[in-house]
């Protein structure tokens, strides 16, 4: 120890070897500063690709909001009962036997699926006064999409109201205001309210 001690205290009272300390410090702290920087890096890297995919889970939600709008559309079409089937859990009439969501009503109905990301579908009642959430007395239901993607998901709540027949609707679309229309639907299907949680 004498002699560690004797060399620090020779190299402060000489002078020599002040470079070398202040050498090894500057080292150190460029490594630290490198060292921080890429750890910041990282970081926003992990923020850019959690970015990507809830974006990519918020494309899927609103995929399957536009699909299910078509789907529940199409089941109100075949039976003016089928929504209150679909809140009450029971065979949907004009599909499948075992068919009682959403889900398994585009599943029959053959709409192709996208393999990298996923939605599942909810259809519950508005509060319509009537005493009942299995119930709709006023034609319109609230559908959620939740789509999902790697670790993420995203959900999308609307208010689909019914108002009647007719060939097409016009789409509404996430900023934009006319977007054209969608041949498949009917004048029937409305979306009024749109909510968005991560």
């Amino acid at each position: 120890m004498k002699y560690t001690e004797m060399l620090f205290k020779e190299l402060a009272l000489n002078k020599r070897g002040s470079v070398l300390i202040f050498a090894v410090f500057m080292s150190m702290m460029v490594g630290l500063i490198g060292a921080a920087a890429v750890r910041m890096g990282t970081v926003e890297l992990d923020v850019s690709k959690n970015e990507k995919w809830y974006q990519t889970a918020f494309f899927a939600a609103d995929s399957g909001i536009e699909t299910g709008r078509a789907a529940l559309n199409d089941i109100k079409v075949d039976d003016p009962g089928n929504w209150d089937m679909l809140l009450q859990g029971q065979q949907i009439a004009g599909q499948p036997a075992g068919t009682t969501t959403l889900d398994q009503v585009i599943q029959n109905s053959g709409t192709p699926g996208v393999n990298l990301f996923s939605y599942s579908l909810q259809v519950t009642d508005n509060d319509d006064l009537d005493g009942s959430d299995q119930v709709d007395t006023d034609n319109r239901v609230y559908l959620t999409s939740t789509g999902n993607f790697q670790d993420a998901s995203t959900s999308i709540q609307i208010l689909v109201k019914y108002i009647g027949g007719g060939d097409q609707y016009a789409q509404e679309h996430y900023d934009t205001e006319n977007t054209g229309v969608a041949a498949r639907e009917t004048k029937t299907i409305e979306g009024t309210i749109r909510r968005t949680s991560k």
